[in-house]
């Protein structure tokens, strides 16, 4: 899988195109979160599962930093915004969040791709988590492309 497929995956995650997402995926994939009260969520159907609620109380959006793939591995360093719709008492790393608020993660994650192009394991580790209230997301997106090389922003706002 090189970078510009990678990031067809992003889209993807980003759009809520379940089935192209998914169609990413090996049937017994396993994906590590960095929230501790998480754990492995294993298979598509384990993480369709844990994303379909999050996904209904906020927007959330992949900011690609850095994408390197090699013999069958992709390294990606991302942030991560949830943009919330609703009130929620324990989202992402237990914050209680409500209408219009953000919350941002930066991580980094290894994924396994197999030789049919599909990815195996994705291990994510946390480098920060932070509450940011009511922000101008746009803007945040834009300060977090700016750390990324020009072929990697998905957004240019």
């Amino acid at each position: 899988m090189d970078a510009h497929r990678f990031l067809d995956y992003v889209r993807a995650f980003n759009a809520k195109d379940y089935p192209n997402q998914h169609a990413f995926y090996a049937d017994d994939v396993k994906l590590v979160l960095p929230d501790p009260e998480i754990g492995t969520l294993e298979g598509k159907a384990g993480i369709m599962k844990h994303y379909a609620p999050v996904h209904a109380s906020a927007d959330e959006t992949v900011v690609p930093i850095i994408v390197l793939c090699d013999r069958g591995k992709v390294f990606l360093q991302m942030d991560a915004y949830f943009l919330y719709k609703e009130e929620v008492q324990k989202a992402v790393h237990d914050y209680h969040v409500y209408p219009g608020d953000v919350v941002k993660i930066s991580c980094c994650a290894i994924y396994d791709v197999n030789s049919e192009g599909k990815m195996t394991n994705i291990t994510c580790h946390l480098l920060t988590e932070e509450k940011l209230g009511q922000v101008d997301i746009k803007e945040k997106i834009r300060e977090s492309e700016g750390k990324a090389d020009a072929d990697l922003r998905l957004y240019n706002y």
